[in-house]
């Protein structure tokens, strides 16, 4: 299985992503591979500090770095932990792309999802989106009290266009996480992983 983790920055995906590697390790009896992007590949970080670390490149740009960053990615850890067997739960894939680049930074949507179509990247079985409220969110970024992230330095306003972006996503299975405690949630994401992926037992 192929599952990714969408949400807003400070949306709980680095912690829900961790939580259903476990749990899904477990319940299916199959090694699970839990990764991210951007920059989690050998060599992946310098990358990954370029891209979150530059607030001078134009949205194209941008895009396409992002791009560069998943074909590597893919070629050189999600699709080998496939072709092995494993599941992978990677936290951020296409819909940050569409929501980030396209509701955040104003590229035209068609031409972000025609780019990403072209890269015929594997598609996930299961995609599911982390939904908050931005102010929330906001506040724990900034309790997080990292500076070294471009999209999080613009703060609300980027939250909410991003938020309203992957709102409007298909095959995004949606998790309401406002005034839920983080076991709340994974029991919530837990409930609707397996419904999808063992509707009879």
């Amino acid at each position: 299985m192929f599952i990714t983790i969408e949400g807003i920055d400070g949306s709980g995906k680095s912690t829900q992503s961790g939580n259903i590697a476990r749990w899904l390790e477990q319940e299916s009896g199959v090694k699970t591979v839990r990764t991210f992007e951007p920059g989690d590949w050998y060599g992946g970080q310098d990358l990954r500090k370029f891209i979150l670390g530059s607030k001078n490149f134009c949205a194209l740009s941008e895009l396409l770095l992002f791009m560069t960053d998943r074909a590597e990615h893919v070629n050189k850890v999600i699709l080998p932990a496939l072709r092995a067997g494993h599941n992978v739960v990677c936290e951020r894939y296409n819909a940050s792309t569409i929501a980030y680049q396209a509701g955040g930074h104003n590229l035209d949507i068609e031409q972000v999802k025609n780019i990403i179509a072209a890269c015929n990247f594997p598609v996930p079985d299961v995609q599911i989106l982390l939904d908050i409220d931005p102010e929330t969110a906001i506040a724990r970024v900034r309790h997080r009290n990292n500076h070294d992230d471009k999209f999080e330095a613009e703060g609300l306003a980027l939250l909410k266009s991003v938020a309203e972006s992957y709102r409007d996503i298909e095959d995004l299975i949606t998790i309401d996480c406002n005034n839920k405690t983080e076991n709340q949630v994974f029991k919530s994401v837990i409930a609707t992983l397996g419904a999808v992926l063992w509707p009879y037992r």
